[in-house]
């Protein structure tokens, strides 16, 4: 399945062989892993991440995306719709490579992943889940408008529910 969205300053496609090394860079650095339930601790690792991105594609119709830039095609993150075996829904999610924090970037893909989930596969509302200490992932969601919800264990911390607001509900109204 190949999606892909865009907005003034970014694409997000699915993950591409070429996206391995930064993709295998970021998740294998324990600053900017702290949050995801820490880094991968190899390679073969990071692979097996990779392409569970790209299985999500095929197994649930959803994935999530490598951002990159619309004008250079580097890939500098992902956001998307993150949906494990044993969670009832899907996840809006996003996370983004170390010198591309502070542009705006998770904001804008992740609004823009929002509206696709709303408005072509009928899933709203999303909810994000975030460590209590990732303070600029939880200003994302903020500006996004999601409220905190709850708590959810992950890789044997709990982490808090943010639920987003009902964008085919809003439409309806």
């Amino acid at each position: 399945m190949s999606v892909e969205l865009t907005t003034d300053r970014l694409r997000l496609r699915t993950w591409q062989h070429g996206d391995f090394e930064p993709l295998a860079a970021f998740l294998m650095d324990s600053a900017l892993a702290r949050y995801r339930g820490g880094a991968k601790s190899s390679r073969d690792e990071a692979w097996d991440f990779m392409c569970a991105q790209l299985g999500q594609w095929d197994l649930r119709g959803y994935g999530v995306f490598a951002i990159t830039d619309r004008q250079t095609g580097d890939v500098f993150g992902y956001s998307g719709l993150w949906h494990p075996l044993e969670w009832d829904e899907p996840e809006l999610s996003y996370s983004l490579f170390g010198a591309a924090h502070g542009n705006g970037y998770a904001t804008e893909a992740a609004t823009r992943v929002r509206q696709w989930a709303a408005h072509d596969l009928g899933l709203s509302p999303l909810f994000s889940m975030i460590h209590p200490d990732n303070t600029p992932s939880i200003k994302v969601a903020e500006r996004l408008g999601a409220a905190r919800e709850g708590e959810l264990p992950h890789a044997g911390e709990m982490f808090n529910t943010y639920r987003h607001p009902d964008l085919l509900g809003a439409a309806a109204a």
